[in-house]
């Protein structure tokens, strides 16, 4: 059994572990798009589709703003990176 000071992670929850970018595909690509999808001012269009694309994208920038990680002209801006990731294991 788990000692009671210790919390175990929702059963539902992904952790981030790999960068992502536009083109990339799979299940990690699905959970952050179910994540973002969350707030309809970063992701309005709320697709779930597995596929890191232009909507995606927008999102992922749009993410990064709101959290001050990237900004247009920054590297990283658009990619899931290890700053994105650590803000979105944060928030999940």
């Amino acid at each position: 059994s788990v000692p009671k000071n210790l919390t175990t992670p929702a059963k539902n929850s992904l952790v981030f572990a790999k960068n992502l970018l536009l083109g990339s595909s799979g299940g990690d690509v699905t959970g952050l798009q179910t994540f973002l999808k969350k707030d309809a001012t970063i992701y309005p269009e709320g697709l779930i589709t597995g596929y890191f694309g232009p909507a995606t994208l927008r999102a992922v920038k749009r993410f990064q703003e709101k959290y001050g990680i990237a900004k247009s002209g920054v590297a990283g801006y658009g990619l899931v990176g290890p700053k994105t990731r650590a803000r979105l294991n944060e928030l999940q």
